[in-house]
């Protein structure tokens, strides 16, 4: 099939895999040079035949378009449109359990195409089968449903439906023959597949005992958590009973305000350090602050970028090289510190074990300007002494667009207010925070502790 010019407008340049009825393909108008997707099933089947009727009656975001039905011998050919973008399927195989935060959002996109298909009239559209490959993810982190093969129209007088099917693990009880599959059956595979989402385990390796246990060690709230286990009860009338009861239970409490300590449990928040020149704190603010988000409950690493740094100094000096020789990293009172990573290790990390990494990047350079934007936020340390000043000003004209960047921030080591608003006066137009002075990165007290809490409050 690939190379195939499909009604001598489509030429065929990939296969995407099998859906539902058939194989999909992504092809090429020759023309217009523009990308789509295309299913091709057997003529008269009557499940894709049935995904054609489903697709020609959508107009939502979250679905692909048809924009042209091929009968070519004894094949129909479906083109629709074509989504850049992983299914979520490989994000978790890739990242292993995802970000609450950023599940939400996808489970409020996905709530939202669920409205859209259970409101059609006259007759409800079941979708049956979301499970994280049916899911595209976009660039700006939308989601598209693909995959209709498995839907179908709700008939009230129905007690039963006539063909059973889903995929094992997110299928719902009544789709193997308890009953007539109805809007509490998606809302059964919303919640499997959000479940598999947030926790990284997949419905088929747990029973339903387990799955409040594993919510809870993955680092779930407690709200989500409630709501994924109401909706894949194994009693339809257990659930919720339409996708607005679920749309009100999260806005009963998305707007009160959470502990702001919660482990994360996903793909972890990357904090980049540099500093303006040698000697002015990266490693012991990494240390510091690292410490700190262990002691809150984060799982948290510092990973040094340099081969010769000072966390390989430190390693030698509290005898941890046997624990760094056989696990690749050494703790201090259970803060993970891996040194000498080097720009593909640190690319290759496994971040979904860690809720915070510190990157200590040593001293800034243009390489490293280029390296930092990756990360989620950028700390920058400067000495404040009068006489660096100057310094500092040099740096900040050479680099200005990076300091530009949204949580991007200049810090500057045991300064007092005094200085520190004398600091401010001179450089307006970029972020500061102030780092406590402490001899101990290990052990601090209730101030510097204090001190470290705004920093984090500022930061996040």
């Amino acid at each position: 099939m690939i190379g195939k010019v499909v009604s001598g407008k489509y030429q065929v340049v990939e296969k995407l895999g099998s859906g539902g009825s058939g194989e999909v393909y992504k092809a090429y108008h020759v023309n217009l040079k523009t990308p789509w997707a295309i299913k091709i099933f057997p003529s008269n089947d009557e499940f894709a035949e049935n995904e054609l009727t489903v697709l020609k009656k959508l107009n939502h975001p979250a679905f692909p378009r048809v924009v042209d039905v091929v009968r070519e011998y004894d094949k129909t050919i479906v083109v629709f449109d074509y989504y850049e973008g992983p299914n979520l399927q490989k994000l978790i195989e890739f990242y292993g359990k995802i970000d609450e935060k950023r599940v939400y959002y996808w489970a409020i996109q996905i709530l939202d195409a669920f409205s859209y298909l259970h409101n059609i009239s006259p007759e409800p559209i079941i979708y049956r089968d979301l499970k994280p490959s049916n899911l595209i993810v976009l660039e700006d982190d939308t989601v598209k449903l693909i995959d209709f093969g498995s839907a179908r129209q709700f008939k009230q007088s129905n007690r039963d439906d006539t063909v059973y099917l889903g995929t094992p693990g997110y299928a719902a009880p009544e789709q193997y023959g308890s009953g007539q599959t109805d809007v509490r059956t998606d809302i059964y595979n919303f919640g499997m597949t959000i479940f598999h989402l947030v926790t990284g385990i997949h419905p088929l390796k747990c029973n339903e005992l387990q799955m409040k246990d594993l919510l809870e060690d993955a680092g779930v709230s407690r709200n989500f958590s409630s709501l994924i286990l109401k909706c894949i009860a194994k009693d339809p009338d257990e659930r919720f009973m339409n996708v607005d009861e679920i749309k009100n239970a999260i806005s009963s409490w998305k707007n009160r305000r959470q502990p702001i300590y919660q482990p994360m449990g996903k793909n972890a928040i990357e904090i980049s350090v540099s500093g303006i020149q040698r000697g002015v704190g990266v490693t012991h603010f990494c240390m510091l602050f690292g410490m700190w988000l262990k002691n809150k409950g984060f799982k948290t690493a510092v990973l040094e970028y340099y081969e010769s740094g000072d966390t390989l100094d430190l390693c030698m000096l509290l005898n941890k090289e046997s624990q760094l020789k056989k696990k690749g990293f050494y703790q201090v009172k259970g803060l993970s510190i891996y040194p000498s990573m080097g720009t593909e290790k640190i690319d290759s990390f496994r971040r979904a074990e860690y809720d915070y990494i510190l990157l200590d990047y040593g001293i800034h350079d243009e390489y490293i300007s280029k390296l930092m934007p990756r990360s989620d936020v950028r700390v920058i340390i400067a000495p404040g002494a009068d006489w660096k000043i100057h310094a500092v000003d040099l740096f900040v004209n050479k680099y200005e667009s990076i300091l530009k960047l949204p949580n991007t921030y200049i810090s500057f080591p045991m300064q007092d207010k005094k200085s520190i608003n004398i600091i401010r006066s001179y450089f307006r137009n970029i972020n500061i925070i102030t780092i406590p002075y402490a001899i101990n990165p290990w052990k601090t007290d209730s101030l510097i502790n204090k001190e470290i809490e705004s920093i984090y409050r500022k930061i996040f």
